[in-house]
């Protein structure tokens, strides 16, 4: 609406108008120049992946598979509408309002008997590991169901990976970067039996790799 007013010789007239132009609105996605990530999302390499149990021998793989997050931030972090994928293929969102504190290790398991540790989320069938190495990744919420920005990735069946069978496979406690965590040898067996009779540290911080062993 336009109100137009004007003065002559003492008089004041008053116009309104009702101006049905369009306005053309544009919406501006804000990134941090820095970083290329959108405002308020997650930063790469914010959260790892510290541990992968893909081949379970006390459960079978449908009953005994998960893997382990890992807070590298600084910042409590909220962790639900964050998008799983597995090879393009598999894809979970997260839907509960996880909270996940700096430092702290958080389980996603396929069923309640994968292991008895207290910070872990059932997926079900969402995900599934499989023995010969896949890329496991971590993404910020996206538009609709795909996935935003890429919080981290890690392919464990490239070289130097070790092969875990009836233990998890671990990233080293002292290996704790994104550029270290995607490398093979700063990945080891674990050693340490939990609840199923398996070997892993679901939920805690994991075994110290044997530098010579995890090669």
């Amino acid at each position: 609406v336009l109100v137009d007013a004007s003065i002559d010789q003492g008089l004041a007239s008053f116009q309104i108008v009702l101006d049905e132009t369009e306005v053309v609105v544009e919406v501006v996605e804000i990134y941090d120049e820095a970083t290329n990530q959108q405002e308020g999302a997650i930063g790469y390499g914010d959260i790892l992946f510290t541990e992968i149990m893909y081949n379970p021998a006390a459960l079978s793989d449908t009953e005994g598979e998960w893997f382990e997050l890992y807070n590298n931030s600084d910042e409590l972090l909220n962790l639900q509408n964050l998008v799983f994928e597995r090879d393009d293929v598999n894809r979970l969102v997260i839907a509960d309002p996880i909270e996940l504190a700096p430092g702290e290790y958080y389980v996603f398991a396929r069923t309640q008997l994968s292991s008895d540790a207290p910070n872990t989320s059932i997926y079900g069938s969402a995900i599934t590991l499989s023995n010969t190495g896949a890329v496991l990744s971590i993404y910020n919420e996206g538009p609709e169901s795909d996935p935003g920005a890429l919080i981290f990735s890690v392919n464990y069946g490239e070289a130097g990976f070790p092969d875990g069978t009836g233990a998890s496979i671990s990233l080293g406690p002292d290996k704790l970067s994104a550029a270290e965590a995607v490398l093979g040898s700063s990945w080891c067996v674990s050693t340490s039996l939990y609840n199923t009779g398996d070997s892993g540290t679901p939920g805690e911080v994991n075994d110290l790799c044997d530098q010579s062993e995890s090669m």
